[in-house]
């Protein structure tokens, strides 16, 4: 493997077919979709694929800027292959995805990535230009020909995706994000909410409670409280949003609360809950996918913070209010807390603050309507 280069330009007139290779997770890849735009604006006559993990490729299949998505279900196989009965088909699966990744003849792939399972997947591509960000994990790097080196100080995941952007010839300054939909996403949005209760003057809000870290979880119970202030406060119908596997959750919540929320948890796929999260009037949320799709959208947000630096991974754009307590371990970055007294800083921020943060974004922005009690 060639040692990668800091600061030659790759031959863009040599990159006719281009794979980008970005599989996790949503909201990682929610924040490379400027990327994309840019690259499809300075390039509109190239070939673009993009890699990606089962779990988000709804988000990019029927994409209008791509060429190709390429799927892996890196995660279903990593267990299969253990399993007696689904071992060898998976197997297959993986073969296969090298054989596509082979057969594509891409001359560039762009590493937004930086860990080890992109390298592996950079190095089936068996391109010849190879381009990734500086700072990349795990000896990832060593799979490069281009690496792209960064300013100093913190810079958040959009604008680390844009300098790739920047590096390739493309406009840096384009923050545009591009969502693939149907024509029926927004009426199934509207029958949902319609059997939630809603109507067209109703005020929404959404409760998004899961993460998939449980340091980065607020708690049930404060949840629901909120729940349950907002829904008296300002008379909003409150609903519970997630995925499937977070259906037990949201249906404790609704057990637990009064008035009961509409649980709309398992109930959308990724094109729905983005038609979903442009109705309502305000998301409250711990940091998660949901939380970038609805900062991309421009909904109004609270999103709760503790482990994880805003700076680098927070709402980016739109309408959002970042609530977090500094303490001397926060942010830790880390999946297990490491002191005693467990999410401290989620723990930290109170369920009056973040209802008093919900009421003054409710005042002050679009969700406030006319005759609704903002005060």
């Amino acid at each position: 493997m060639t040692a990668p280069l800091w600061n030659d330009p790759v031959p863009m007139e040599q990159a006719q077919r281009i794979l980008i290779i970005k599989p996790s997770s949503l909201g990682d890849v929610v924040n490379a979709l400027p990327f994309l735009s840019s690259l499809r604006r300075r390039y509109p006559d190239r070939y673009i694929a993009w890699l990606v993990e089962e779990e988000a490729a709804e988000l990019l299949l029927g994409h209008p800027l791509l060429d190709r998505v390429i799927v892996s279900g890196r995660r279903r196989w990593r267990r299969e292959v253990r399993m007696p009965f689904r071992g060898s088909a998976a197997l297959r699966e993986i073969a296969a995805l090298i054989a596509e990744l082979r057969q594509g003849r891409y001359d560039l792939v762009v590493d937004l990535q930086g860990l080890l399972k992109s390298a592996l997947m950079v190095i089936c591509a068996g391109a010849r230009f190879r381009v990734g960000l500086a700072g990349a994990r795990e000896g990832s790097e060593r799979a490069l020909t281009h690496v792209v080196p960064l300013p100093p100080g913190p810079l958040h995941a959009v604008d680390r995706y844009l300098e790739v952007a920047r590096f390739l010839g493309a406009d840096s300054l384009l923050k545009t994000f591009v969502f693939p939909s149907r024509p029926d996403d927004g009426a199934r949005a509207e029958a949902l909410l319609a059997e939630a209760g809603v109507k067209p003057d109703s005020l929404v809000i959404a409760l998004n409670p899961q993460a998939r870290w449980t340091t980065k979880l607020w708690g049930e119970e404060r949840f629901a409280r909120l729940g349950e202030m907002l829904a008296r406060q300002h008379g909003a119908r409150i609903l519970v949003i997630g995925s499937s596997s977070d259906l037990p959750l949201a249906r404790r919540l609704a057990n637990g609360m009064d008035p009961a929320p509409f649980v709309a948890a398992g109930r959308t796929d990724l094109k729905v809950l983005i038609a979903l999260l442009k109705r309502i009037d305000l998301l409250v949320t711990v940091d998660s996918g949901p939380m970038h799709l609805a900062a991309a959208l421009g909904t109004p947000l609270i999103a709760l913070f503790g482990p994880t630096d805003p700076r680098l991974i927070g709402p980016y754009g739109g309408d959002g209010v970042v609530l977090r307590v500094p303490l001397p371990c926060s942010p830790c970055s880390k999946r297990r807390c490491q002191i005693k007294e467990d999410r401290l800083c989620m723990h930290s921020i109170s369920v009056e603050q973040v209802a008093e943060a919900a009421s003054t974004l409710l005042a002050t922005g679009p969700a406030c309507r006319a005759g609704s009690d903002c005060s």
